[in-house]
């Protein structure tokens, strides 16, 4: 018992709290399923939260996501770890003491306890692609969940948080699958408010989906690598970790948590491909040999390779428990991988294919000097007059364009004006701030006609920087029959004026690889005309060229339409498609003093051929 003069000085600091406690608002205050309250602060660094979260298994894929989060808005979390070096990441995760480390053992109820005595929710995050010596699925999925289970029971924790797996079913044929479908029913029996969580594959750093693909080790399959499932970004399932905390209504539900569309391997390794800009080889081998093959190495290797049961798998397809809740009773809204493979995939591409870095003064100066219109004052009176009639008549075209875009919309096309006279480049005045050069209507129809020759409703043609070839392929299709097939067509440009074409795709030639990504891998037929000549436009440019064309390159038809002194460049950065120098040139509406010339990977009877004396002195 305490004795008179310590209770004397303490009860005064007691009182003081008890009224700052009685002072929170009432929405500060959340009262726990034990009873317990629990003080709520505002998030953020540095902010000292009620919430003391133990996070097993936090030196995972998925660990440091949840972590982080947790750390970030004042919890205390402690992590239980098994190996000292495999921690060292999550140490600046949260400020200091925010994150505190406890070894334990998987088999060491002890341990676990004294993991999880102070906390008021508990992660299992706990899981194993493949057996090991020391520890089988079924120990680590099952045993395991079932010793933290009952950690959890005994300290009477507000909240468990057991993070399962798609397709789990104690029935299966799959190892994994059926290990933590009785996992499921253990802590359920265990901890009735356990709340369950099935992620599909994710993907991230890190992650064992795209990086797997990406790597030249990965060879052998037993399915073709067709197995389907809904692939989901691992930020959105530690955002829907998070908020399960803060939600006592998650409490004994279970979430399946995947992506907004479905994918087999194969589409996405295809996506892969494409991204790192090389074929990686995979080659099927029948079950009844790999499986064994495979069982066979993980006991003998001490690294992972591939497991039996890692091969089974791939002949399992992810089924959706309709019953189980998603990221949409979160409020989240999942992210689509077809959007994230730049991003998480750059490090193995080679580095012929990254952006060039920030052009440098000298490159700012030599466009601007292309660009920079005289100050009046430098101008005689005969330009000045010159310059005002080009604005009025740049106005004039102005009316005239929003009269025809008026039209368009009405009609939900904007292949020809009011009148159904087809579509002249005149209604779009040349932009010289956008170094806007519209071709001659000869030059742009001739073009147009060399994209659509023996194309059929299959095939895609991407319009870059080149609108006025863009007008003419619309003008020239509306010419012919109109139940004759279509191919598709898509005008990548700057100038959001023609954002009246229902083809239309904004494009920032600054970043070449922000393309929709179902135009990635997919034109047929493609011709550019970058709108600066300098290394740096043409440079990227051509990154877009790449990104759009089929694979092989040689496999597109290409045209390339710049500045003869870009020859040497051009030569260089088209090299995987074949470019060379036709003896056609290009003619534009309004002459352009630089000598232009057309590059193609492809020769036309009767329209071009290719010079020989520029391809001896460039190669």
């Amino acid at each position: 018992m305490a004795s008179l003069p310590i209770a004397t000085r303490a009860t005064p600091r007691a009182v003081k709290t008890a009224v700052i406690i009685q002072r929170r608002a009432l929405s500060d205050i959340k009262i726990t399923r034990t009873g317990k309250p629990i003080i709520r602060t505002q998030g953020g660094r540095s902010s000292l939260g009620g919430h003391t979260a133990t996070v097993f298994g936090a030196t995972g894929q998925l660990g440091r996501y949840i972590v982080n989060r947790l750390a970030r808005q004042g919890c205390t979390v402690v992590i239980p770890y098994r190996e000292e070096m495999a921690k060292r990441h999550l140490k600046v995760t949260g400020d200091l003491g925010r994150i505190v480390f406890m070894e334990y053992d998987l088999r060491n109820t002890e341990s676990i306890e004294a993991s999880v005595r102070h906390s008021d929710v508990v992660y299992n995050l706990v899981g194993r692609n493949y057996p090991t010596k020391n520890f089988s699925l079924e120990d680590v999925h099952v045993e395991g969940a079932e010793r933290i289970a009952e950690a959890v029971a005994k300290y009477d924790v507000d909240r468990f948080i057991h993070v399962s797996s798609y397709n789990a079913d104690p029935d299966s044929t799959c190892e994994f699958f059926s290990t933590k479908g009785r996992a499921e029913h253990v802590v359920r029996s265990i901890f009735p408010e356990t709340t369950i969580v099935r992620p599909a594959p994710m993907f991230g750093f890190e992650d064992n989906l795209l990086l797997k693909l990406a790597s030249v080790l990965n060879l052998f399959t037993a399915n073709n690598m067709q197995e389907r499932y809904w692939p989901v970004h691992v930020i959105d399932v530690g955002e829907a970790l998070e908020l399960m905390l803060h939600d006592d209504n998650t409490a004994s539900q279970t979430f399946e948590l995947y992506g907004p569309k479905n994918y087999s391997t194969a589409e996405i390794a295809e996506m892969v491909d494409r991204e790192i800009y090389k074929k990686r080889r995979h080659i099927n081998v029948p079950k009844a040999i790999l499986k064994p093959v495979a069982g066979l190495l993980n006991r003998v290797l001490w690294w992972p390779i591939m497991s039996a049961d890692e091969v089974e798998r791939e002949f399992h397809d992810q089924v959706i428990d309709e019953s189980a809740k998603t990221l949409k009773d979160l409020g989240i809204t999942p992210g689509d991988i077809s959007n994230f493979t730049y991003h998480y995939l750059q490090g193995f591409r080679s580095s012929a294919y990254y952006d060039l870095p920030p052009a440098s003064e000298k490159e700012k100066r030599e466009e601007r000097k292309y660009l920079h219109v005289l100050d009046d004052q430098t101008l005689s009176s005969s330009a000045l007059d010159a310059l005002k009639a080009f604005y009025a008549e740049r106005d004039a075209h102005t009316e005239k364009f929003a009269k025809l875009q008026a039209a368009a919309e009405e009609r939900l096309a904007a292949a020809s004006s009011s009148s159904g006279e087809p579509l002249s480049m005149d209604v779009f005045t040349e932009d010289w701030n956008e170094s806007q050069f519209w071709y001659a209507d000869e030059t742009a129809r001739l073009l147009a006609r060399q994209l659509l020759e023996g194309a059929d409703g299959e095939t895609c043609i991407a319009v870059v920087s080149a609108p006025s070839v863009f007008v003419a392929l619309r003008n020239i299709l509306n010419e012919g029959p109109h139940d004759a097939p279509r191919p598709k067509l898509f005008l990548l440009e700057h100038d959001n004026r023609f954002a009246v074409f229902p083809e239309f795709v904004f494009y920032d030639f600054a970043q070449p690889l922000k393309v929709p990504a179902h135009l990635k891998g997919a034109m047929d037929r493609i011709i550019v005309d970058p709108p600066f000549l300098s290394e740096d436009c043409q440079t990227k440019a051509a990154l877009t060229v790449r990104n759009l064309s089929k694979s092989p390159p040689q496999s597109t038809k290409l045209i390339l339409c710049t500045g003869e002194r870009m020859q040497s460049l051009v030569t260089r950065v088209y090299r995987p498609f074949g470019l060379r120098t036709t003896d056609y040139e290009p003619v534009h509406a309004r002459g352009l003093s630089n000598e232009f010339y057309c590059y193609a990977n492809f020769a036309v009877d009767g329209v071009w051929g290719f010079r020989t004396d520029t391809d001896s002195s460039s190669s």
